[in-house]
């Protein structure tokens, strides 16, 4: 009988090397486990080397570079490495506990904010006003006042005309004018805003137009002005409004007519209506 042959990549031990030693400060044979002592080593870099000889003789090494910190970390602030400097240089420095739970290398310390910071930061507002300005639009009843009647997207933004020439409704005429076909869409269009989608108003800012003495009344050319060239500062039922009704000059004779006759048909109104050639020769 003949013994079975041995297993000639059998590994004999491992060596293990500090930096450029060439004596191992221990050797082990494997499999094995240890526990490296960071204390006995002073700070800063290291190289960790390991040979593992088999019973042939041949080694195979390996290098694992590492950082021991184990006394105070230290950041410095005004000054890199390799850095071309001239005249006085201002430095702040810092110190760390070694044993505190993080990085004393990444830790903070003042200094300038990096320029991509900047960027980023104006980019972001950048983007939030253009989306503010395209998304959220001023209240139509203040799109034609001088605050922003000069803004042209604030102006693009409001459906201050409406000349899609929508289907007649077949009820709410005047004197052959259907108002109705688009007397409701241009209200809350143009109106609503201030005046609510009922006309109830706003107390002390903005009149209810339901039972309005002007809205009401029998002859509807007052009306028909305030609509077209606004009004501040007339008391309405004893009440002075803060706030000021801004001219619809921009509206075609259609569009007024549509709105007035709307206002005074609707919530309890029944006053005379009127038409496009009515507003006309008022405007």
């Amino acid at each position: 009988m003949h013994d079975e042959p041995q297993d000639r990549t059998e590994i004999a031990r491992i060596d293990l090397y500090l930096d450029d030693a060439t004596t191992p400060f221990r050797t082990v044979h494997p499999p094995d486990r240890i526990e490296l002592d960071t204390t006995e080593f002073p700070d800063g870099p290291h190289t960790l080397r390991l040979e593992a000889r088999d019973v042939l003789g041949k080694v195979g090494r390996r290098t694992i570079p590492f950082v021991v910190q184990n006394g105070p970390g230290i950041t410095v602030t005004g000054l890199a490495a390799q850095e071309r400097v001239h005249g006085r240089v201002p430095i702040e420095i810092n110190a760390f506990g070694g044993d505190e739970p993080f990085d004393p290398i990444r830790a903070e310390s003042s200094g300038p904010i990096p320029a991509w910071t900047w960027v980023m930061a104006v980019a972001i507002f950048g983007w939030a006003g253009w989306y503010a300005l395209a998304n959220f639009g001023v209240a139509s009843a203040y799109a034609a006042t001088p605050t922003y009647e000069a803004n042209p997207i604030a102006m693009a933004q409001q459906p201050m005309s409406d000349n899609t020439g929508a289907k007649a409704s077949g009820g709410g005429t005047a004197a052959g004018f259907d108002y109705a076909a688009k007397g409701e869409q241009l209200y809350t269009a143009n109106c609503a805003a201030c005046h609510g989608a009922t006309g109830t108003g706003v107390p002390g800012a903005f009149p209810p137009l339901a039972g309005d003495p002007v809205v009401t009344a029998a002859n509807p050319a007052m009306h028909v002005r305030v609509v077209l060239h606004g009004l501040h500062g007339v008391p309405i039922k004893g009440t002075t409004y803060t706030s000021q009704m801004p001219p619809f000059p921009q509206l075609s004779d259609a569009d007024i007519a549509s709105i007035v006759d709307h206002e005074r048909t609707s919530w309890g109104n029944n006053a005379p209506t009127v038409t496009p050639d009515a507003v006309k020769r008022l405007r």
